[in-house]
């Protein structure tokens, strides 16, 4: 039984002082919330030439989860725009930065001190030139998954810019170290064209004749603004110890769907954690187009389920995946549910849920929006979910639980707090 869509209302509304653009909360400190921005400044000379200027700031921000109200912290001004902004998965007081002008910058945010005297406070560690012309932004970053590398102590990120490439910088040294990271592997795009996501993902399989025999298959996509999704798969490791093989498994196949499924440039890209289907992985999409996608990224591509959301899918985060077993007279349906939040740009922001079926040898996908969130006045580029002590979406089909929501627009510069039933 489908459940009533919602159409929340914000609880807390604030006004930042520059547009947000991205926004995450702390894993560390669940209470907290760093906010990205990006101004775009023109002034005119005598001679009537216009010039502009891109600056921004990283915000640290406090939710009251009891009374839903958000204050400042701490800000810092930067000399440039921030495009994107995304928390270590295992380093996790650590935060990075893509900018317009091409670097990346990596960012410390403290604890509170024992008896409570001194608030979080963020630091920046260091910032390097990640494309050797500054006029060409960086537009997404992702941190590599654990043993993305062959080397299992290498840690780094994936990059993309506005001029098609995507790159990949590598340390075997702490992240913290900024003249340990180099470029491992740049990967270019045959027409010049932005590239506005990556995602990784290390898929892993048992080897012949032995479960115990794990190995790790990195996948990189890529999204761009023709419509194209770009898939790379690179050779195999078991995760051994680093000797002679290169910082990054060499490529075994890559493939590009030429635009056939979306009908404008991809934007979010989320790897399922589900097997490989027919040795090729399934994925959720998000397009200007609108359409939430269940994508199978076979060579020629396949859409598995679809459904539009009412606005351009900017970003999407995966919340919760489970697993469910319903019984019947013809036997067990096994169904994985994914609770999806989606920043839909002019229409605001979703909650979803996607939802795997499988019985006996056929399986189907669906998608159900839940909510609706619309009181946005302009772009909705980013969103997230509180993670707090008593954040629970882990609940069992038909038991409700509470998602407490923190979501952005550009142009009006607006912050909303809000709750939806899932």
């Amino acid at each position: 039984m489908k459940q009533a869509k919602q159409l929340p209302r914000s609880a807390t509304t604030v006004f930042l002082d520059q547009p947000p653009s991205c926004l995450e909360f702390c894993p560390q400190i669940p209470d907290h919330l760093v906010v990205g921005t990006y101004l775009l400044s023109e002034t005119k000379s005598e001679d009537e030439t216009v010039q502009q200027t891109k600056t921004g700031s990283v915000q640290l921000w406090k939710l009251d989860q009891t009374t839903d109200a958000l204050s400042l912290v701490q800000r810092i001004a930067l000399p440039y725009a921030v495009f994107d902004l995304h928390f270590h998965p295992r380093n996790r007081s650590k935060f990075a930065i893509a900018s317009s002008t091409g670097c990346v910058s990596l960012f410390h945010v403290s604890q509170s001190s024992a008896d409570g005297s001194t608030q979080p406070s963020i630091e920046q560690l260091w910032t390097k030139q990640v494309h050797e012309d500054p006029s060409i932004p960086a537009l997404f970053l992702a941190w590599t998954p654990e043993n993305w590398f062959p080397s299992p102590s290498a840690d780094g990120f994936a990059v993309t810019f506005s001029d098609s490439r995507t790159a990949v910088f590598g340390t075997e040294k702490d992240i913290t170290e900024e003249d340990g990271l180099i470029e491992w592997g740049s990967f270019e795009a045959k027409q010049m064209i932005e590239v506005w996501f990556v995602a990784l993902a290390a898929m892993t399989q048992s080897s012949e004749k032995s479960e115990q025999n794990q190995n790790t298959i990195p996948f990189m996509y890529t999204g761009n603004d023709f419509g194209s999704l770009h898939t790379r798969r690179f050779v195999s490791h078991g995760g051994k110890e680093k000797g002679d093989e290169e910082p990054l498994s060499p490529l075994l196949l890559e493939h590009d769907d030429r635009a056939r499924h979306h009908t404008a440039g991809v934007t979010a890209i989320i790897p399922l954690p589900v097997p490989l289907v027919d040795d090729a992985p399934v994925l959720l999409t998000g397009s200007y187009d609108e359409g939430l996608r269940v994508y199978h990224a076979t060579r020629r591509g396949e859409v598995l389920a679809e459904e539009g959301l009412g606005g351009g899918v900017w970003r999407l985060q995966l919340l919760d995946p489970k697993e469910v077993v319903k019984s019947n007279d013809a036997g067990d349906i096994r169904e994985q549910h994914f609770l999806v939040l989606a920043s839909c740009m002019h229409g605001g922001t979703r909650v979803v849920r996607v939802i795997w079926k499988q019985e006996d040898q056929s399986s189907e996908w669906s998608i159900e929006v839940l909510a609706e969130f619309t009181e946005h006045e302009s772009m909705n580029y980013a969103s997230d979910v509180w993670k707090g002590v008593g954040a629970d979406t882990s609940s069992q089909v038909g038991e409700l639980s509470e998602l407490l929501c923190v979501s952005s627009s550009f142009y009006d510069r607006r912050v909303c707090v809000w709750r939806a039933i899932v």
